[in-house]
C-alpha cells in the first residue's frame, strides 16, 4: 500500500509538470510571429526550433540596429562639431572695437550674448553686419567706447578684446 502511496505522488507531480510545461510552450508558441503550420498541430521541438530562429533572428536585427544608431550618432557629432566652431577676433581701431565672429548657423545665442558684453563693458554698438554661407555665419560688430575711463590709448579697449576672447573660449573649448 505504502508503495501505491509513491507512485501515486510520483504520478500526480510528473502530471502537473507536464501540464505546467505545455503552458509555457503554447504560451512561447504565441509570442514567437508567423507560425503557419500546414499540417495542423507543430511539435513541440518544432516549436522551440522556432523560437530559437526568431529570438536568433531579434538579437541579429538588434545588432544591426545598434550600428545603425552608432553611425548616425557619429554623423550627427561631426555635424555638431561643425556648429561648435566659434572663432572670434576682436581689435581696437581708435576709439572703436572691431569684433568678428564667425559661428554655426544656430549661434544666434552667441551673437546676443556678445553683444550684451560689449554694451556691459561701456560701449555702444554703432554697426552688426552677417553673412551666412551654407551653415556658417559671418558677424562684424562695431562698437564705440564710450564714457568715462575709456581712454584712446587702448587700454580699456585691449580689455574688452581679451574678454570677448575669453567669452568665446569656452565654447571652442566645449565647456
Amino acid at each position: 500500500m505504502a508503495d501505491n502511496f509513491i507512485h501515486y505522488s510520483t504520478s500526480t507531480k510528473t502530471d502537473r509538470k507536464t501540464i505546467e510545461m505545455k503552458a509555457l510552450f503554447s504560451t512561447l508558441h504565441s509570442l514567437v510571429p508567423n507560425q503557419i503550420s500546414t499540417e495542423g498541430e507543430t511539435t513541440l521541438p518544432v516549436q522551440i526550433e522556432n523560437a530559437t530562429n526568431y529570438i536568433k533572428q531579434l538579437k541579429e536585427n538588434v545588432e544591426k540596429l545598434k550600428e545603425k544608431r552608432e553611425k548616425l550618432i557619429g554623423s550627427r557629432e561631426g555635424e555638431i562639431k561643425a556648429r561648435l566652431l566659434v572663432q572670434v577676433e576682436a581689435h581696437q581701431v581708435g576709439s572703436s572695437l572691431e569684433v568678428l565672429l564667425t559661428t554655426g548657423s544656430d549661434y544666434l545665442l552667441v551673437l546676443n550674448q556678445i553683444l550684451q558684453l560689449l554694451q556691459e563693458n561701456g560701449t555702444q554698438i554703432i554697426h552688426i553686419n552677417h553673412s551666412t554661407i551654407i551653415n556658417r555665419v559671418f558677424h562684424k560688430i562695431v562698437a564705440q567706447m564710450v564714457g568715462e575711463g575709456m581712454s584712446s590709448e587702448g587700454v580699456d579697449g585691449e580689455r574688452i578684446c581679451e574678454t570677448v576672447k575669453k567669452f568665446v573660449s569656452q565654447y571652442k573649448d566645449g565647456k
